[in-house]
């Protein structure tokens, strides 16, 4: 194997993501999750678990194709999962982002803020 092919190796190892990508933030805002490609159920999972360690307010970010996804993820959380949160507050916006060739273009993006009630 050429040095060159074991770099490209290397790189797709370390730019595959294995777990779904959340943030701690300070402790006054909560946590970050963020919606991308994956199932719906691993975000699900993801703000459980930001819950479950202690956190009483979760953001769920999303951009484009991903919005609806960050959607679901609140529905089926609040309607199968955890009974007491609720929505606190949603934001959009407008991105804009540089694709290949330079060319600018425009991304939706979403954020959905939860918080758990006692």
């Amino acid at each position: 194997m050429t040095e060159e092919n074991q770099k490209v190796k290397n790189n797709r190892k370390e730019k595959s993501p294995s777990k779904v990508k959340s943030e701690e933030k300070t402790e006054a805002s909560g946590k970050v999750v963020f919606v991308g490609q994956k199932p719906v159920k691993n975000y699900v999972i993801a703000v459980m678990m930001d819950f479950n360690s202690g956190s009483n307010q979760v953001v769920i970010k999303a951009r484009g194709r991903a919005i609806t996804k960050a959607v679901d993820t609140f529905e089926l959380l609040r309607r199968a999962f955890l009974k007491n949160v609720r929505l606190d507050g949603v934001t959009i916006s407008t991105e804009q982002v540089t694709r290949e060739g330079n060319q600018k273009a425009n991304v939706s993006a979403i954020e959905l803020t939860i918080v758990r009630s006692e």
